[in-house]
């Protein structure tokens, strides 16, 4: 669930073609001991590196301490080196809050670096995450899909409530193979409180440079306000979730076994397979919630917003979705291919508004050969190159016609060989995973959504009055989303 992420690779060794002829890219002017490190504010710091990479190029120099850094905005730039040299570009830098203070002993597949380790979490995931796995779990989303329209139905005024509950309640039911039929359940409260934390603290800037600055890490407690809500999150994290493992292992016991990733997990054969404890297992469920709930939930929010600012799109969405369907029934997942402007909606929002625009970083393992620039440390900008206007026609617009004339929304004449490849989709097995248009179809298939009043004045919304720029609209933290904003859900059937 990273696409759309900012990553960052660094190694000791420098990444050069001829080391006589290395130059270092262009970047801002750095300041002795701090480097760049003064200029990267603490919320939405992708802002800065974008600002950068206007300024000074494709490929950007910057100085974080002492540790070099390039940020990469450009396609083949990334494929070059994530593509063609994925092995050695594989693993994570040091992270002493997410791997030392919330997560330890490598138990956690989104912060491990490469290694026997971090294979054996990634063959696990595979196997679990097969197409025909995630493809059983078709009934339960559909469920869960007409549940929220009853919701929206009922009180349209809670729709972020009701959102956030449909996105939970599928991973929970995923999962772990509970319910969470409203948005106050305790278990969904308590993974969106320990979502928000996590997400929150994994920002770039949203602590102090303990990694970049090592003797940060022998503050004392007091002195340190970054390690004590890592703490926090920590205690909170393992309580949600071997809390919840343990509640299957108990249903277990009764004999009831039910469709869902951790009875999986649970089968002799499979844990004697993968020598998996519960600890392991454990936190194996916790990142499937991690990398499915927030995800799609940005993602929703974010193609509702669209559909508010751009209402001829969501007219011409819904008016394939009725010469097919009707208002007998709703879409389901079989009528998938026969929408194809739907996949084009939604393959228009991740590319529009990538959710994590500022990721996790990656890291060398041993020296490489990259450009004429000599590097220590490259990051690549998603939210930079999928609007990078080289590529695509205006694209700061939502504009779902680019995906019917190219499967990658680009500009005529360019194509994979140019180094852009999709970088966003559906999840495995092209539709069926946790970035689903099942859900898309069903609200717009029940629904007009319009622009509703503004908190300040009281007064209706026009469409042009609609907020979608990124530097006010969009959340802080690891995951990006817009916030929350009045919307009218008024029946189709009206």
């Amino acid at each position: 669930m990273l696409r759309g992420c900012l990553g960052c690779l660094e190694d000791p060794a420098i990444c050069s073609l001829h080391p006589a002829l290395t130059i270092p890219p262009p970047g801002p002017p750095v300041v002795p001991f701090l480097g760049n490190l003064h200029q990267v504010p603490s919320k939405k710091a992708f802002l800065k590196f974008q600002e950068w990479g206007r300024k000074h190029g494709a490929i950007v120099s910057v100085k974080m301490g002492p540790t070099d850094m390039v940020i990469l905005n450009k396609a083949k730039d990334v494929r070059e080196l994530f593509d063609k040299r994925g092995a050695i570009y594989s693993s994570r830098p040091a992270n002493h809050i997410g791997t030392e203070v919330i997560t330890r002993d490598d138990v956690h597949l989104l912060l491990m670096p490469y290694g026997q380790a971090w294979r054996e979490q990634r063959r696990i995931y595979q196997a679990i995450l097969s197409i025909t796995a995630v493809g059983s779990l078709r009934p339960l989303q559909a469920a869960e899909a007409v549940l929220t329209l009853h919701q929206l139905s009922q009180s349209p005024e809670q729709y972020y409530d009701h959102v956030c509950r449909y996105s939970t309640a599928v991973i929970l039911s995923s999962v772990f193979g509970v319910r969470g039929p409203k948005f106050h359940h305790r278990n969904i409260m308590r993974l969106y409180k320990v979502q928000d934390q996590f997400t929150a603290i994994l920002d770039t800037a949203a602590t102090p440079p303990v990694d970049v600055f090592s003797i940060l890490k022998s503050l004392p407690n007091f002195l340190s306000p970054w390690r004590r809500w890592a703490y926090r999150i920590r205690t909170e994290q393992r309580q949600l979730y071997f809390e919840l493992l343990q509640d299957v292992k108990d249903r277990r016991k009764r004999g009831i076994k039910r469709n869902c990733f951790m009875d999986q997990l649970l089968d002799e054969s499979f844990r004697q397979k993968y020598s998996l404890d519960d600890e392991h297992i454990a936190y194996i469920g916790g990142a499937l919630m991690e990398g499915g709930s927030d995800t799609m939930l940005s993602t929703l929010l974010l193609f509702l917003l669209a559909m508010v600012e751009y209402p001829h799109v969501l007219q011409k969405a819904q008016n394939h979705i009725d010469a097919l369907c009707g208002t007998q029934r709703s879409p389901n997942f079989e009528d998938l291919a026969r929408l194809p402007y739907i996949k084009c909606c939604v393959s228009e929002v991740l590319r529009w508004r990538p959710v994590a625009a500022g990721g996790i970083p990656h890291t060398l393992i041993q020296s490489t050969v990259m450009a004429p620039f000599e590097c220590l440390k490259q990051r690549e900008r998603w939210e930079a190159i999928h609007h990078d206007p080289e590529c695509y026609d205006d694209p700061d617009r939502f504009i779902p016609e680019r995906f019917e004339q190219n499967e990658l929304g680009l500009k005529p004449g360019l194509n994979e060989t140019d180094g852009i490849r999709k970088t966003y989709g559906f999840g495995a097995g092209g539709g069926s995973a946790w970035i689903s248009p099942r859900r898309e179809l069903s609200v717009i298939w029940a629904f007009d959504i319009r622009a509703g009043k503004d908190t300040r004045t009281g007064l209706h919304l026009n469409v042009e009055d609609v907020d979608d720029d990124i530097r006010t609209r969009w959340t802080d933290g690891f995951l990006n989303s817009t916030k929350t904003i009045s919307r009218h859900f008024v029946s189709t059937f009206e």
